[in-house]
C-alpha cells in the first residue's frame, strides 16, 4: 500500500488576511482623499476684518473655496464667534475688497469688486442697499474705490478713485441716502 494513498487531500490556503489588509488600505486611502477633500473645500479664512469704532462689534469677509472657486461672505457681529452672515457673494464673480464703519457704528459698508457699496444695518444686519461708488467700464472694472470713508454725520462718502493696476488717484465724494 502507497502512503501517498492513505492521506488526505492538504486543506485549500485561506487568503483572508491578504483580503483584509487589501481592505483596511483602501479605507484608509479613502479616508485619508475624504479628509484632504473636506478640508480643502471647507477650509474657510476671515480675509478681511474691520472692528467698529467703538470696538463694540466687527464686520469680516469670510472666504472658502466653492464649486466655482473663491468664495466669499460677509458678516457682522459683537465678535467673530457670535457673528451672523448678513450676504453670501456670488462666487468669484463678486469679492470683497474692503469694510467701512459709519462713525457712530450704525452702519457697516462692503466695497464689492472695487465699485460697489453694500450698505447694512450693523445691530440688525439688515440690508441698506447698494449704490455704485464708480461707473464700472467693464469686469474688471478698470477703475475703484479705494480709502472708503464714511463723513461724521454718515451722509457721505468720501474715497480715492484709482486706476487698477498703477498710480494716478483723484479724490472723489458721494452722499448717501441715510436711513
Amino acid at each position: 500500500m502507497s502512503a501517498e494513498g492513505n492521506l488526505p487531500p492538504a486543506p485549500a490556503k485561506s487568503n483572508r488576511g491578504g483580503a483584509a489588509v487589501a481592505v483596511i488600505i483602501a479605507a484608509f486611502v479613502v479616508a485619508v482623499a475624504g479628509f484632504a477633500g473636506g478640508f480643502y473645500l471647507g477650509a474657510r479664512r476671515a480675509v478681511t476684518v474691520e472692528p467698529s469704532p467703538a470696538g463694540d462689534a466687527v464686520a469680516f469677509v469670510l472666504e472658502g473655496r466653492c464649486a466655482a472657486g473663491r468664495c466669499q461672505s460677509l458678516w457682522i457681529g459683537p465678535d467673530t464667534k457670535r457673528a451672523k452672515m448678513v450676504q453670501s457673494l456670488s462666487g468669484p464673480g463678486e469679492q470683497a475688497g474692503e469694510i467701512a464703519w459709519t462713525p457712530d457704528g450704525g452702519r457697516v459698508a462692503f466695497i464689492i469688486n472695487g465699485y460697489q457699496l453694500r450698505m447694512f444695518d450693523a445691530r440688525a444686519g439688515t440690508g441698506l442697499g447698494a449704490v455704485a461708488i464708480i461707473d464700472p467700464d467693464g469686469f474688471p472694472s478698470s477703475r475703484i474705490a479705494r480709502g472708503v470713508t464714511f463723513s461724521t454725520n454718515g451722509a457721505a462718502i468720501t474715497y480715492d478713485d484709482c486706476p487698477r493696476n498703477h498710480s494716478g488717484c483723484k479724490p472723489g465724494v458721494l452722499a448717501i441716502k441715510a436711513q
